[in-house]
């Protein structure tokens, strides 16, 4: 029985043997695609991200690679692939026979081990233009492939485009950088023990990864140079001395990721919004000129890095968005502290409560709705019944409350039961639409007519949240006249040889409110900033600041929205558990803290910019007013009086007022810089 086995094995050969001279013989008369010519051509060029001054961020995708020409491989690595991935590759035409029929009947066989037989060619043609699919379609594709690509180049040609796209591990591709991450060195510059152990990396790169499975890595190592031997490559002397070696890697440190954030979310835009596949984007070779400054994405990731540690055992999270308000251009994005421990980007995959930084989106529709910043409120305890017959008492932040209030004075100090009954006159379905006019996207519509309830849209429990860069571009409509501008990253994006692809350019904003509601709005922004909770956010040289803090209850997040005439930046701080409070013996974490870190940020990318006012638009009045009534009075009326600002078809006019007006020549707009503090 064993003897008429043995003999059927030759036969099996002779049958692949033939079928495979059968199927080159019809490959010969086929040439490789022109589209699949040119992916493996343009392999070489990796697609690089740049900042908008031109300066290099990084590579589109996390892994890196080198390109290097067969010259500057050393001839050791050359051998070490050959004598371990397919020792014919020089005498096959793309296909190994040999090595196929070996596999089938190992793999047939009792107690055989399940065998590959690929070529080099083939996993060429599997790592460059197919997918990794485990199916007989793609392993008849693999061969097709490998015979075409056989047709048109030359074996160096194949061997120099498998060495510089083969996975090596730890983010590596191809084996320049390979090389230099294990060994500190160049390809060309490898030596024997060094270059078996790339090669040894290749079939498995997770299990024979040095750093991760040494011993594993080591004995696979020995495997190499053991193959080497036999084929006669090197010497048994040569043999003998590498496998006495240690590995020799390079101990690794924690490498510099400016931007990683950025580009995860760089990648997943232009597959999204832009319709760029991921295989065009991996062998596009292309320049992607973005948005984005490197010097404020270094500054920013610095300022969350730097964070201060509140407790040895938990370390809050955090994110920071800044804008051009004026183009909706992402300037910088961090996703968290340490994109190496955590690569999630929370700046755009964390939906948080936004507290009390969305109250300014509820003050704004109340004076699209006639109220202005003089209109007097008051400030008491609310029982609200609801339709499970329960009963909402919703109180301030202190429980406290200050009865007669005006609008400017609510916002100031942020104070809970003016935003609810703002929302109770206004309605909720006009809330809730200007807040998707303005840029909230994530707004869940809950109950009767697309109802919501008075405690998400006053108080900011949205029921999903919103990202730092939801809530970034919707300020954007205070910061830009009344405009929406939704965010983009890039500029342009160019072949390897620097001809133009395609030019992004920013849409005109939206107006979602008027811009005499716009300015009104970031005036109230900065008196909060000024004398309200944002004082932290304060900036030197008298730059203006307008902005809001957000604390959600439990202080589980922490948000401050700011701008100034250049600059839009959202910073978020939060546990990773929504429901994990950042309360710690050192103090809590809340939205004055937001501010503080805001400020530190803020501070150094304006340090060296001119200091600018706001804007102010056509139809803007300053006028005094009677604390008293919240109407407008003439300044010599022996009264308590504070100068506030009115868009000019709006100004409350007392009947004094309106008799001055007729009587004198007195100009309605008075400059803002003679206004005395509120």
């Amino acid at each position: 029985m064993s003897q008429r086995k043995k003999r059927k094995i030759p036969r099996l050969y002779y049958v692949f043997f033939c079928f495979f001279v059968l199927v080159g013989f019809f490959f010969a008369t086929i040439s490789l695609p022109r589209d699949l010519r040119s992916k493996l051509e343009n392999m070489r060029y990796v697609s690089k991200v740049y900042d908008r001054h031109g300066r290099l961020i990084g590579d589109l995708f996390s892994h890196r690679r080198i390109w290097v020409t067969s010259n500057q491989i050393s001839p050791y690595l050359k051998q070490a692939v050959i004598a371990t991935e397919d020792t014919r590759f020089y005498r096959h035409f793309g296909l190994d026979p040999i090595g196929i029929g070996r596999a089938v009947v190992q793999t047939l066989s009792p107690n055989g081990i399940k065998q590959g037989g690929s070529t080099i060619t083939q996993q060429l043609a599997k790592v460059s233009l197919l997918t990794y699919d485990r199916t007989i379609t793609r392993k008849l594709q693999d061969m097709f492939y490998a015979l075409l690509i056989e047709r048109t180049y030359t074996k160096d040609e194949i061997l120099e485009l498998y060495l510089n796209s083969i996975n090596l591990a730890h983010g590596n591709v191809g084996v320049e950088a390979a090389a230099r991450y294990y060994f500190d060195k160049s390809a060309a510059k490898l030596n024997l023990e060094e270059a078996a152990l790339l090669a040894g990396i290749i079939r498995s790169p997770e299990n024979y990864s040095p750093f991760k499975h040494p011993d594993v890595a080591k004995n696979r190592r020995n495997l190499v140079l053991r193959l080497m031997w036999e084929q006669e490559l090197i010497t048994e002397k040569q043999y003998q001395t590498a496998i006495t070696k240690d590995l020799g890697v390079k101990p690794q440190q924690a490498r510099s990721s400016v931007g990683a954030y950025f580009i995860d979310y760089l990648r997943d835009y232009l597959m999204t919004a832009e319709g760029f596949t991921e295989e065009e984007l991996l062998w596009g070779g292309y320049k992607i000129y973005t948005t984005l400054d490197l010097d404020y994405q270094e500054t920013a990731e610095l300022t969350l890095k730097n964070f201060p540690r509140y407790s040895a055992a938990v370390q809050p999270e955090a994110a920071l968005v800044t804008l051009d308000p004026a183009t909706g251009a992402i300037l910088a994005m961090v996703g968290g502290r340490d994109y190496q421990t955590s690569p999630l980007n929370r700046s755009v995959k964390a939906h948080r409560q936004p507290g009390s930084a969305l109250k300014p989106f509820v003050f704004a529709t109340a004076l699209e709705q006639n109220f202005t910043a003089a209109t007097i409120l008051y400030d008491h305890p609310l029982e609200i019944p609801l339709e499970n017959g329960t009963v909402w008492t919703p109180e301030n932040s202190n429980r406290e409350y200050q009865g007669k209030i005006t609008l400017r004075e609510a916002l100031r100090e942020s104070v809970n039961t003016i935003a609810v009954q703002l929302v109770q006159t206004l309605g909720v379905p006009t809330v809730a639409t200007q807040l998707e006019q303005m840029g909230i996207e994530s707004l869940v519509r809950e109950g009767k007519a697309n109802d919501l309830g008075y405690a998400p849209l006053a108080l900011g429990g949205l029921t999903k949240g919103v990202t730092p860069l939801e809530l970034a571009a919707a300020y954007t409509s205070f910061a830009n006249q009344g405009r929406y501008c939704k965010p983009y990253p890039v500029e342009r994006i160019t072949d390897y040889q620097g001809k133009t692809l395609k030019t992004f350019k920013p849409k005109p904003g939206r107006e979602v409110i008027s811009p005499q509601t716009a300015y009104i709005m970031t005036m109230l922004l900065i008196d909060a900033v000024e004398q309200g909770t944002g004082q932290q956010a304060k900036l030197p040289d008298g730059r203006p600041v307008a902005g809001k803090t957000g604390t959600t209850n439990n202080y589980t997040n922490a948000w401050f929205v700011g701008y100034t005439p250049e600059y839009l930046t959202t910073i978020w701080i939060g546990n990773d558990r929504q429901d994990e409070p950042m309360r710690y013996k050192e103090g809590a974490i809340g939205g004055r803290t937001a501010a503080a870190l805001w400020r530190n940020y803020m501070e150094q990318i304006t340090a060296n910019r001119p200091v600018v006012a706001f804007a102010e638009p056509e139809g803007i009045v300053w006028a005094h007013v009677d604390t008293e009534t919240g109407q407008a009075i003439p300044a010599w009326i022996n009264k308590e009086t504070y100068l506030e600002v009115f868009a000019e078809n709006r100004v409350p006019e007392s009947t004094s007022y309106k008799v001055w007006q007729w009587l004198t020549t007195w100009p309605k707009k008075i400059s803002r810089e003679k206004a005395p503090s509120q």
